[in-house]
């Protein structure tokens, strides 16, 4: 039998030869070309399934954070009512579903709805519809409010976009139970089994490709940035960047003792986000070790500073660069953990049972004509490889190696830039006091819910509730009668708070200069607001 193989292929290498194919000698190099491109961006399936568990966390986390000032970010009674966003703002807040009502329980009910589908990504139902929803009230809490956002809001927005286009509901999901792709997937893995993509349980399509360079480019545009600054170059910059405290937490309070380590971890993370390109570049072990150099970045990003989702959503873009062999591991560590621990055994079980009574049909698909789903391929085809095109030239401008906006009159390619903390970290930080005068003479601090303290607080980032209320008082000077409904916003709320009659409010923001060296520091405050409120 092996010597009729090989005079069959004996006989069709000289027949290639004599008809000028090169067909044996080209397509094994065809496959390895092909090989090479499917492990650089090809995305394995759970780690789309680890990214979309991920994002639904994020939404959830953002809802809930967003709730405890659903009145004053959101409602009519608050700071900025929707007659101030049509009348000061610019034309987005037509497009929102949170203008359509003022109320608090309108806001209530859309915020719950939000919570709900985050949910339902996470356990990946009916996950596209979902993914698309879930996008439609983001983008509206977004318009609603644009004075709170910060770079991660708008990177969650564009991120939860390109998931549309991706299979998230493929493993690890509701979607996935009784597909006969998840009993394929098993046997592909097994030894000798299938072609390559399929055993090594990888996904390839324009849309995965897509998304992989756009993180690169998000990296590598920051990257860009820092290197145009001189703190990040000398290695000074995370020195002033964690002495930023109205932005610091946790361990930035240790490690900003430590003058060598903020160096390193400097020049560390300027070289990540610079090569950021080796993430496509790199496969196998050398990416993971990569990834895990980023993911620790983040994580300490996460730990020392208060930037808002940047460190969820960083992490759900990071692991869809792992490799197959990380998530092969993972589930093997996984079974064994469920076998050891009996009751997490039962719970998967029942929990699979329950989800197979409430997932979503598998038969419309198989029942479509063979034609229908051919056309339907080629569209999908179409339209992904699209949505690769649109991301390769919208990173190439963002790089600047092309003008990708030039046609585009409405966008400015300074608003797209990915510059946090770029080119320089500030070299100073603030706080704001918004100082209550009741009638009895008292001085109260309405966002602190105590008396004014003198000196400068012990912690600046606990002079404020959230990051959203500082992204928020930083505009307040941008626009007279934003500022104006601030301070009657804060009359009212003071009146409440304290139970009392209230004179007037002022807003303060305070400064103070950062000195690595343990310079005098350079003090001072500019009233932001002044409002005389109707003591009643």
């Amino acid at each position: 039998m092996w010597r009729s193989y090989r005079v069959a292929a004996t006989t069709a290498s000289h027949r290639s030869i004599m008809t000028g194919r090169l067909s044996l000698t080209t397509l094994p190099d065809r496959a390895r070309l092909r090989d090479a491109l499917d492990r650089r961006f090809g995305i394995d399936a759970r780690a789309l399934a680890a990214f979309r568990i991920l994002l639904g966390c994020t939404l959830l986390f953002d809802v809930l954070h967003r709730s405890r000032e659903l009145v004053a970010f959101y409602a009519d009674a608050g700071a900025y009512p929707r007659a101030l966003r049509l009348a000061v703002g610019d034309s987005t807040g037509r497009y929102s579903l949170h203008m359509l009502s003022g109320d608090p329980w309108v806001q209530a009910v859309l915020f719950g709805l939000a919570a709900l589908l985050a949910l339902e990504l996470i356990v990946g139902y009916r996950t596209r519809l979902v993914t698309g929803l879930s996008l439609v009230l983001l983008v509206s809490v977004h318009f609603r409010n644009p004075l709170v956002l910060n770079g991660a809001d708008r990177l969650l927005r564009e991120v939860l976009l390109l998931g549309l286009f991706l299979p998230l509901g493929r493993r690890w999901a509701v979607d996935a139970l009784g597909d006969d792709r998840e009993g394929a997937d098993q046997q592909d893995r097994e030894p000798g089994n299938g072609t390559r993509t399929r055993a090594e349980n990888r996904v390839v399509t324009p849309a995965t490709a897509a998304v992989l360079v756009y993180v690169v480019g998000f990296f590598a545009n920051n990257g860009q940035h820092k290197r145009l600054g001189d703190t990040w170059t000398t290695g000074e910059a995370l020195g002033y960047a964690l002495r930023q405290d109205h932005m610091t937490i946790l361990a930035a309070d240790y490690v900003v003792d430590y003058p060598l380590l903020l160096e390193i971890g400097t020049y560390g993370w300027l070289a990540m986000v610079v090569g950021a390109p080796l993430l496509l570049v790199l496969t196998g072990r050398l990416r993971t070790a990569y990834v895990g150099a980023f993911l620790g970045a983040v994580a300490g990003l996460g730990l020392s500073m208060a930037v808002g989702l940047f460190p969820a959503v960083l992490t759900a873009v990071l692991v869809l660069f792992l490799p197959s062999f990380v998530w092969d591991r993972l589930e093997a560590l996984s079974a064994v953990c469920c076998e050891r621990i009996g009751p997490l055994e039962r719970l998967r079980t029942r929990i699979g049972a329950l989800a197979s009574r409430v997932g979503p049909p598998r038969s419309l698909r198989s029942t479509l004509p063979s034609q229908v789903r051919s056309r339907r391929h080629q569209l999908r085809t179409i339209l992904l490889g699209g949505v690769l095109i649109v991301v390769v030239l919208w990173t190439v401008g963002l790089l600047g190696y092309a003008d990708a906006f030039g046609p585009v009159d409405a966008v400015d390619p300074d608003d797209n830039q990915w510059t946090m903390y770029a080119p320089n970290p500030s070299t100073s930080y603030g706080w704001y006091v918004v100082e209550a005068e009741l009638e009895s003479g008292e001085e109260m601090d309405v966002l602190r819910n105590g008396a004014v303290r003198d000196g400068p607080p012990a912690e600046a980032s606990d002079t404020l509730p959230s990051f959203r209320w500082r992204k928020y008082m930083n505009a307040l000077d941008e626009d007279e009668a934003r500022a104006d409904r601030f301070g009657a916003y804060m009359c009212d709320r003071a009146a409440d708070q304290f139970d009392a009659p209230v004179e007037r409010i002022e807003v303060t923001y305070h400064y103070r200069s950062i000195e690595p060296d343990g310079g005098e520091p350079t003090t001072g405050n500019v009233t932001r607001v002044e409002t005389a409120c109707s003591a009643t």
